[in-house]
């Protein structure tokens, strides 16, 4: 952990989801299937959990890099190298 104390990307991620969709069983998000395809996440759903991650995390998200993060572990991946080239 570092000074900070923050949770774990994906435990935010999880979060973060839980309160963009809220009836999603977030426990049971595999992570290389895209949210769409496990809980219907839409494209305004979408953004909503883009910007949220984005404040939450204090990172930016390209708009171009959404792709990456259609499924649990692209956004894992892509938000822990955000985070550290941020900080």
């Amino acid at each position: 952990m570092n000074a900070k104390s923050q949770p774990p990307v994906r435990e935010t991620i999880l979060r973060v989801l839980s309160d963009v969709v809220p009836n999603a069983d977030t426990q049971a998000i595999k992570p290389d299937i895209s949210f769409h395809d496990q809980i219907e996440l839409d494209s305004i759903d979408f953004l909503r959990l883009m910007m949220s991650l984005e404040k939450e995390l204090g990172v930016t998200i390209f708009d171009f890099d959404y792709p990456k993060l259609s499924t649990l572990k692209g956004c894992e991946n892509y938000l822990t190298e955000r985070a550290t080239t941020a900080a």
